[in-house]
């Protein structure tokens, strides 16, 4: 067009080609006018912005679609214009039917041949959808944070370096750590210590948010400590997931919620505690049927647990081991005393009712997630089964019979040939020592007979 060539002649080929392609925009509105405000170009896209045809705006003034209080700004972007500046703004202009619409405006100056300022140009983009939806997503984060606030459960969000980007009140409160020092802080640097449930630190790999960030999975009911030491100590339950953009496999940030289980915990190992001691009440009933000193299970107890630590077991097993196997032989509470108490060899029918104690302890002791109770039935139904397989009740062999079961095996029957029964007499040390050692790989684990053979096995009598 001559405009166009116009315009290539006086600012270049450059800024021509930009109003060319700006003018033949089918989104935008393209608007010309004069110095003195006078519209004189319209394009379609500007016909369906505002609603005017051409016919009926070309020849009016230019503030026609200024709102009344955008006076003073329509006299500055002329201003711009008669001074040869470009410009781009975000306001408001009001349609044909009275709506007001959100634009964006990119304006320049026109030159005329001489090249000077015959009037203006301006680009306008209509973001009332836009913006319409940015404030729609603004109130809906504000009712999401008005949710999150209102958790009792604590929320945290760390982005991909691992920096602690926003946390809600419950999180201050359930960590105990003022917003100042929770914002900012990173995975690398937390702003509280975290330990396991035995007092260990956690290491940073460990760290949930960490995980899921490196894997892009979630980590559900992840009990982690908070603070000092012993009862200083406080707990949460933590669940951590990654979020990631569609399409996108490394996620861009993880979200942690968890809750306080202090009081839960506490409330529970009071009554696994409560529980542990009537178990153990049960099992002194049955052992004063047979052992009229009670002090078999405190005996058995003790070697099992030095069994363990000669083994080289960790120090939880060694821990738990010696108030689980307290009750071993918990399921002779249900064994008759014309059975348990006979002086005489039992018949064939006898033994065969005799082994139902395994049986009858691990039903006493149930399924149970406690570490005690759960090593406590492991005990009960595997400390009568041999290393060869020959044992009861379910004729085990080797390793398949849990490590805490070959233990108690050893430590249950030297202690039984020790000690006189209604049923039987006391043997010697020394024959018990060389009857453990004679079914070293027979009825016991040989790992576990040569750890035996290492203690004071006078000193297990008492």
């Amino acid at each position: 067009s001559k405009k166009a060539r116009a315009e290539i002649d006086s600012v270049g080929l450059e800024r021509a080609l930009e109003l060319v392609a700006l003018s033949e925009s089918a989104s935008d509105g393209v608007i010309e006018a004069t110095l003195a405000g006078v519209l004189t170009g319209w394009s379609d896209g500007a016909e369906r912005m505002f609603g005017y045809a051409s016919q009926e705006i070309i020849g009016k003034g230019l503030l026609l679609l200024s709102p009344g209080d955008r006076a003073d700004e329509s006299a500055a972007l002329h201003d711009a214009v008669r001074a040869g500046e470009r410009f781009e703004l975000e306001t408001e202009r009001v349609a044909k039917d009275g709506h007001v619409l959100k634009v964006r405006i990119t304006g320049a100056p026109v030159l005329d041949d001489d090249g000077k300022v015959a009037g203006g140009i301006g680009i306008y983009r209509d973001l009332s959808e836009q913006r319409s939806t940015e404030d729609a997503l603004r109130a809906s984060e504000q009712r999401y944070q008005s949710v999150v606030e209102a958790l009792n459960e604590g929320v945290m969000m760390h982005d991909a370096s691992g920096r602690l980007v926003t946390a809600n009140q419950s999180a201050e409160r359930i960590l105990g750590v003022s917003a100042d020092r929770l914002i900012g802080s990173t995975s690398h640097r937390p702003p509280v210590s975290f330990v396991h449930e035995d007092g260990s630190r956690f290491l940073l790999d460990e760290l949930p948010t960490i995980i899921s960030m490196r894997t892009g999975e979630s980590r559900n009911g992840v009990i982690m400590g908070i603070g000092g030491e012993g009862d200083t100590v406080r707990w949460i339950s933590m669940n951590t997931s990654a979020l990631a953009e569609p399409g996108e496999i490394q996620p861009y940030a993880s979200v942690s919620s968890f809750s306080d289980i202090t009081e839960l915990r506490s409330t529970l190992e009071e009554l696994q505690a409560a529980r542990l001691e009537d178990l153990k009440r049960l099992a002194l009933v049955g052992e004063y049927r047979d052992d009229d000193t009670n002090q078999h299970t405190g005996r058995v107890a003790h070697t099992a647990e030095l069994l363990a630590a000669a083994l080289g077991l960790d120090s939880e097993v060694i821990s738990t081991i010696h108030s689980a196997a307290a009750l071993h032989d918990v399921g002779k509470i249900g064994i008759p005393d014309r059975i348990l108490l006979k002086p005489g060899k039992l018949t064939a029918e006898e033994f065969e009712f005799m082994k139902t104690h395994t049986a009858i302890g691990g039903r006493i002791l149930g399924e149970s997630d406690v570490p005690i109770l759960k090593m406590a039935t492991e005990i009960a139904v595997s400390h009568h089964e041999h290393w060869d397989g020959t044992g009861y009740p379910s004729r085990l062999r080797g390793e398949a019979i849990p490590v805490t079961g070959r233990i108690i095996a050893v430590a249950d029957a030297f202690d039984a040939m020790t000690h006189a029964r209604p049923y039987k007499i006391a043997f010697s040390v020394g024959h018990a020592v060389a009857e453990v050692k004679r079914c070293r790989g027979t009825q016991f684990d040989p790992e576990v007979v040569d750890a035996f053979m290492t203690l004071d096995h006078h000193a297990l009598l008492y």
